[in-house]
């Protein structure tokens, strides 16, 4: 069909998304070479070792895992790869984010005298019970049980300096209130009430997370299972004295955060590539987060270089890049000193957490989509390449027979994906991971979880992704065009669905405004969808103007449709250029602001005035602070990007768009264009 035929009547038919279910996206040979060369058996085997080293950033475990990916892919004739090594000592900044202190330990072992002798924990058989970056020594002392930890209150009127505490809040929190602050030994850290009841001998992963001046406070910490902190709380209740004996073999210090880097270059457009990331850190096993992801991208990488020796496709015209990474820590240190090697990347696939028996971990495959301020065609065909694994009920040998349960998601964080999505790193990234995993953070994430049937579902998705994009041309431009094209018109109609339900003419004239804000940012982002489609293909002002001039209809048309509901033509536009709202900010680093319990830069200086962020209810805070950001380049004033932001995420006060700007600046992470 003619592309512009087809655009023709996508535009004049409300009922056309049906009529593309044959996209035309899915090449039938190219899918069934990478289908049956995908192995899900090999991508678990890889599994099975990652799995064994006790992957924390920066240390001696973590370096072992990537010295074997590292190995593999040189096996495979992959010959450009890279070990890129960054400073990480808990008070060098990349950008947004500190990195964190390295750790080396040996031992460690936690014991009751009293009321009897028992061993409460122990490093060399579960080592998720021995906090992350703990000190070395040796400890004697009673245990206190302060309920969560984290606050001051949860310390009024307990005397803990030498003492032993317990409680079920964060380590690092936990550790840094009681330790840190008040002096106590270190701390002993027991599950929730409302944490998975259901596992009682699992034991959560946690980290203290000190920065550089907190070396010489640091005490130690130890997980324990709900079983063995049911036995002591008993002890505790019935008036029993606990006496603990802790001693640990560590050290923290200064360290390396490693990138693995690795790159199948194209044979005639080398200078564009796709990225695969997936995060190789974590604790031992971390099975499924993430020894999945990251033996994903290296089946992947095998795959590709098989198809290519073997002589079934020709060497990619673009090239695809495969980073290794400690999660959001490397990631930013990565895109702050080697970026360039990124130059040229249109798109991006992070994948964390998808390799799980669905049944055993009840979770099932989420594809998150880029958010509004990167705007991409990767959200359409990604869901495309998926809606095809499900229609051939891919199966590997040896896996399971689970059906493949998926959901499309707007936009979610957590992972490397929220880096490489900002617009200055200008690479749109999908993410893929399998959610809800009762098992995650905890020692029982391990071999026995890893379904080689949901691996191969997760590889086929990326590789055949991948060699798409490296090969696409007009014909293939075209076709995606016409798929993102016919998504983009179902979504805007669904926005003008949206609001002309939800608003009447009662409604207040900020409400209508808010409603016509929902359809022009979506139709802003899917505009943006198309246009990303030029990259791909040559220069053809005739088509891309037409596409372009379309979809602007069609979102004029849906206001149209709303407005005329209300009786009305037009809603006035409120004045932008008075007032607060009207200053113009810009960024100064790239990247996300970090600020969690693994970094408290942030908390730290911003003193009393981050109470304000503890304490923000406003629904959706996180992903709206992330967008702020993201929308901030230095032509926007506060209230177009308070607007965007605002559609995105439903309704919230213009305040906390100022706020969140305001302390940007007050940290000289935000210059002013106009004030």
């Amino acid at each position: 069909m003619n592309l512009r035929y087809a655009l023709y009547i996508c535009l004049i038919y409300t009922s056309s998304v049906p009529a593309f279910q044959e996209s035309g996206i899915i090449d039938k040979h190219l899918f069934d070479l990478v289908s049956h060369e995908v192995s899900g058996i090999l991508a678990k085997e890889h599994v099975r070792y990652i799995s064994e080293n006790h992957r924390v950033q920066a240390t001696a475990g973590y370096l072992k895992a990537a010295e074997y990916v590292k190995g593999k892919l040189e096996k495979y004739g992959v010959n450009d790869i890279k070990m890129h090594k960054y400073k990480s000592d808990g008070k060098t900044r990349y950008n947004g984010i500190t990195s964190p202190l390295s750790w080396s330990v040996k031992s460690a072992v936690l014991k009751m005298e009293k009321p009897y002798e028992r061993t409460v924990a122990d490093y060399s058989k579960i080592a998720t019970s021995l906090t992350t970056l703990s000190n070395g020594g040796k400890w004697r002392g009673e245990l206190i049980d302060v309920g969560e930890g984290i606050s001051a209150e949860d310390y009024d009127g307990r005397d803990i300096r030498n003492k032993i505490v317990m409680a079920y809040g964060y380590a690092a929190k936990v550790h840094r209130e009681a330790v840190i602050k008040r002096g106590a030994m270190g701390v002993v850290i027991r599950p929730a009430e409302d944490d998975r009841p259901e596992l009682v001998d699992a034991v959560r992963y946690n980290g203290l997370w000190p920065t550089a001046g907190e070396i010489k406070k640091v005490g130690f910490g130890f997980q324990i299972s709900r079983r063995t902190s049911e036995n002591l709380l008993e002890l505790i209740e019935s008036g029993e004295k606990i006496v603990l004996n802790a001693t640990v073999s560590a050290k923290i210090h200064p360290g390396k955060l490693v990138v693995l880097s690795a790159l199948i270059p194209g044979s005639s457009n080398s200078s564009e590539q796709f990225v695969l990331i997936s995060h190789l850190d974590h604790y031992k096993p971390g099975a499924n987060d993430n020894a999945s992801g990251s033996a994903a991208i290296l089946e992947i990488a095998r795959v590709i270089k098989q198809l290519v020796k073997s002589g079934k496709i020709s060497q990619p015209k673009r090239s695809i890049r495969f980073l290794w990474v400690p999660e959001h820590f490397g990631t930013m240190a990565y895109l702050t000193k080697n970026i360039d090697e990124l130059d040229g990347a249109f798109a991006g696939l992070n994948l964390d957490m998808v390799g799980e028996d669905t049944n055993l971990t009840n979770s099932q495959l989420e594809v998150i989509k880029t958010p509004a301020s990167s705007p991409t065609f990767l959200n359409d065909l990604i869901a495309e390449v998926v809606r095809e694994v499900e229609k051939r009920s891919v199966r590997s040998a040896e896996g399971s027979d689970n059906l493949f349960n998926y959901t499309v998601l707007s936009n979610k964080l957590g992972s490397d994906h929220d880096m490489l999505n900002d617009p200055l790193i200008g690479i749109p990234t999908v993410a893929l991971g399998y959610w809800s995993d009762i098992y995650h953070h905890t020692n029982e994430d391990s071999l026995d979880k890893i379904d080689p049937t949901t691996m191969k579902r997760s590889i086929i998705i990326g590789a055949y992704t991948a060699l798409w994009l490296a090969n696409a041309g007009n014909k293939e431009a075209d076709k995606l065009a016409l798929l993102v094209f016919a998504r983009a018109r179902q979504r805007i109609i669904e926005t003008g669905l949206e609001v002309s339900y939800s608003s009447d003419e009662n409604s207040g004239i900020e409400s209508l405004r808010y409603a016509l804000s929902k359809i022009d940012l979506q139709t802003d982002v899917d505009i943006k969808a198309i246009n990303s489609i030029k990259g791909l293909r040559s220069t053809d002002e005739a088509v891309e103007e037409m596409y372009t001039v379309a979809i602007e209809e069609l979102g004029e048309s849906e206001k149209k449709i709303f407005l005329g509901r209300l009786g009305m033509t037009s809603i006035e536009a409120p004045d932008l250029e008075t007032g607060k709202a009207a200053r113009i900010p810009e960024r100064k680093f790239i990247g996300p602001v970090y600020d969690s319990y693994a970094d408290i830069w942030f908390e730290n200086k911003l003193g009393n005035n981050y109470e304000w962020y503890r304490n923000n209810s406003t629904k959706h805070f996180d992903l709206i602070r992330y967008e702020i950001v993201n929308h901030m380049n230095g032509a926007r004033n506060i209230s177009q990007i308070h607007r965007i932001v605002n559609a995105e995420y439903g309704p919230f006060d213009i305040a906390v768009t100022e706020r969140i700007i305001d302390d940007l600046a007050k940290l000289k992470l935000v210059k002013w264009v106009k004030i």
